[in-house]
């Protein structure tokens, strides 16, 4: 039972859940949204159902009660009580492509994540404090910004659209973009001041930078949706560590140190060093990991290809300047005499930014060799 569970820490991640979930509904930005939303009868039905798939409420038979509250605060206090009784929390894949895929994590297995990261940050740092600065209905939130604080009692300040005053001792959590800012933005940072970062690799510059800031260290987590985390290094340039709660099964999986010993696929092919330490070599698929949202380059050339005006495309990822992924694409038009340039930039101002490519090259055919393989532009 997850006593540390309790409606103050609930009430940070069901705002931030509702949030996103109100503004996918109604298919607008969570920034447009107001502060204090009205929601028609429709949208509660809807945001009822999402928090109780969330937090696994038909395992007790409480979701019906959440139409019979009423406000946020509320919520949080049947949620607190019903997840004594709920076997984990359900959270949804990040993606541009397909369907959302749900992915269920154990209250047991989300404690011994908490465990680990606070036996790993402790090698570091004393923590005092955690400054979330991303979104908590997202596992790496979640695990961060909401089970490895309560877990080990620490505060938690959940930061808006900037980050608040930081003090010796705080835990500052957020994604690659943003610690890309904060390595130009920053000059320096308080004593024993500890960086979590997740969901897509730290580029090195960006390490090196905060570094020479005398941040106290930074640690990347490595793992996905359906894995939770499952290892951690401090520098851009060393192996991965498995945490102590996962051990090498085979070449690709692993297997949780516990009384089920249930075994996972890593989403990336790795090289091992030895029985705990790997480095990365690349997916298994085609799929990039964008301001932390996954992408298929190939999903998106076939939707630029759905388009009446493009013949054919291709799609693949880049460098951005601040060392950040991102998609270029190379566009042969329906009808080469043609400029559609102008109505294709129309065209992705609709989509979200992630899968958006940020150069496109117009010609004839695709680039190839002389063997006709695609070849780089």
């Amino acid at each position: 039972m997850p006593t540390w569970m309790t409606p103050k820490r609930i009430l940070p991640l069901l705002r931030s859940l509702l949030q996103i979930e109100l503004s996918a509904y109604r298919g607008i930005p969570p920034s447009s949204l107001p502060d204090a939303p009205a929601i028609d009868s429709l949208e509660r039905l809807y945001l009822a159902s999402s928090v109780a798939e969330f937090f696994c409420l038909h395992e007790t038979g409480a979701e019906d009660r959440l139409l019979m509250k009423e406000g946020v605060e509320a919520w949080s206090e049947l949620v607190a009580q019903a997840v004594a009784y709920t076997s984990g929390l359900a959270f949804r894949t990040s993606g541009t492509t397909g369907d959302p895929k749900v992915c269920h994590h154990r209250w047991a297995d989300i404690e011994a994540e908490a465990q680990a990261l606070h036996q790993r940050i402790g090698e570091r740092i004393t923590p005092k404090r955690v400054v979330a600065w991303l979104p908590l209905h997202h596992l790496y939130g979640f695990m961060l910004g909401v089970a490895y604080p309560a877990f080990n009692d620490l505060e938690v300040v959940v930061a808006g659209k900037t980050l608040p005053t930081l003090f010796e001792g705080d835990v500052v959590v957020t994604v690659p973009p943003r610690w890309a800012y904060l390595a130009k933005a920053r000059s320096d940072w308080p004593p024993s001041v500890l960086g979590v970062s997740s969901t897509a690799p730290l580029p090195s510059d960006v390490g090196k930078s905060l570094a020479r800031q005398k941040m106290a260290a930074v640690m990347e987590i490595y793992g996905s949706s359906e894995t939770g985390g499952v290892a951690t290094r401090f520098c851009h340039d060393a192996p991965f560590a498995l945490l102590p709660h996962w051990q090498k099964a085979t070449a690709d999986t692993l297997s949780a140190a516990d009384e089920r010993h249930h075994v996972v696929s890593l989403p990336d092919r790795v090289t091992w060093k030895d029985a705990r330490h790997f480095t990365l070599m690349g997916r298994h698929d085609d799929v990039v990991s964008i301001g932390g949202v996954n992408v298929s380059p190939a999903a998106v050339a076939r939707e630029l290809e759905a388009l009446p005006d493009v013949r054919q495309c291709a799609v693949r990822p880049t460098q951005a300047g601040n060392g950040q992924v991102r998609l270029k694409a190379f566009v042969v038009p329906t009808d080469p005499a043609r400029d559609i340039a102008e109505d294709i930039d129309a065209a992705l101002n609709e989509w979200p930014s992630a899968k958006r490519p940020i150069s496109i090259t117009y010609g004839d055919a695709l680039p190839s060799n002389a063997m006709g393989k695609l070849t780089d532009w």
